[in-house]
């Protein structure tokens, strides 16, 4: 009788053993592919533009998922699948031309004993033939130069970064976070190849403070417009990735975010009752990217003839001094005598007429009280 009953708790351990080691389904167990495209993924019947991606994780996260490329790669499956279906949207929309889908390519050899600073420092060299890296860092500041910031970086280099510890600010590598979880990663993701895909921040184009007339400016809902979380496409947003299709950079016709285009001319149209306001004055401000506020000195100062018409070009309005979108917001002020009319022009505004074909002129009424 001993022996059965020995027999018998020896087997109900054994099985809450196996049980408690296979309990995190998404580490032990590899997901199943939904049918069609390869790497999971609802079968459309759509064109895909697909991009591989070579991944790198720094070897103290990489330990906290048991030093295993497998568990690695299945969160890799399925966050890389939940970005898929973020390009792809939801209740029926769909808002590209094709699915857009992002390869992760990851094993042992991805894992680096460095800081981040310095993987992103030599990536063109880990990036190799891979159009774009994407970098994890789930233990932020146990080295001294660490990268404490999600962030894109183009220019050639094409590199994601994604640091983060869960507390919001660095903690001398005190926290291992999983960095693979599902909380946000995806979005984040999202955003950042969005980057890669040619779309800026949406986001540092926000007014939060005027200082000329007090209103501000929420700039339009968007994936872009929000680097941890949201689920949806703006149609400048749209209209970008759909002009760059599924080329990368280097190939002919692709269109960087570091080099926007616009119409060769912006004219403002300044009127009153449907008549042109003469002699007014026009005065220009700008928001700079990421600071949130408009300028308290005129960036530019103009006197309207008798047509009430302005031209300008939005290359000296918008591009910063390295090129690249300096400055998201232009805030119009016309005075004319004792009466002041304000009108806010994004960024997004003007590109938006170019991608829709107006490449020699967009024109804006301001229509003065």
């Amino acid at each position: 009788m001993k022996g059965k009953q020995i027999f018998y708790w020896l087997s109900l351990l054994l099985c809450l053993a196996v049980a408690g080691c296979s309990s995190d389904g998404e580490d032990e167990v590899t997901p199943k592919d939904e049918p069609g495209e390869e790497g999971g993924g609802e079968q459309t019947g759509r064109e895909v533009w697909s991009f591989d991606v070579k991944v790198m994780l720094d070897r103290a996260t990489f330990k906290s998922y048991g030093s295993s490329a497998n568990v690695v790669n299945n969160k890799l499956k399925q966050r890389f699948k939940e970005v898929r279906e973020l390009y792809h949207g939801k209740k029926g929309i769909t808002y590209f031309d094709a699915d857009i889908e992002f390869v992760p390519f990851f094993d042992e050899t991805c894992v680096y004993d460095c800081s981040s600073q310095e993987v992103l420092d030599h990536a063109v060299t880990y990036r190799g033939d891979y159009p774009y890296l994407v970098m994890f860092d789930g233990k932020v500041g146990d080295f001294s130069d660490e990268r404490v910031h999600s962030d894109w970086t183009g220019w050639g280099i094409e590199v994601v970064c994604i640091s983060d510890n869960n507390k919001g600010a660095p903690d001398g590598g005190a926290t291992t976070y999983d960095i693979l979880s599902p909380y946000k990663t995806s979005e984040c993701l999202a955003h950042e190849l969005g980057h890669a895909r040619g779309v800026p921040d949406i986001y540092a184009m926000e007014v939060k403070t005027n200082p000329i007339s007090g209103t501000l400016f929420s700039p339009v809902t968007c994936m872009m417009n929000i680097c941890w979380g949201g689920d949806s496409w703006s149609e400048y947003a749209q209209l970008l990735i759909n002009r760059n299709k599924n080329l990368v950079r280097g190939q002919e016709g692709f269109i960087p975010l570091e080099e926007p285009k616009y119409p060769k001319n912006l004219v403002l149209n300044i009127t009153r009752d449907g008549q042109p306001v003469k002699y007014a004055t026009v005065n220009i401000y700008r928001e700079e990217m990421y600071k949130n506020t408009v300028d308290v000195t005129a960036f530019m100062k103009k006197t309207l003839g008798t047509d009430g018409l302005l031209s300008l070009s939005p290359v000296t309005l918008f591009n910063g001094a390295g090129g690249g979108i300096g400055y998201g917001v232009l805030l119009i002020e016309v005075v004319d005598g004792e009466s002041k009319t304000y009108r806010y022009i994004p960024v997004y505004e003007v590109q938006i007429a170019y991608l829709k074909g107006d490449t020699d002129q967009y024109t804006i009424e301001i229509k003065c009280d």
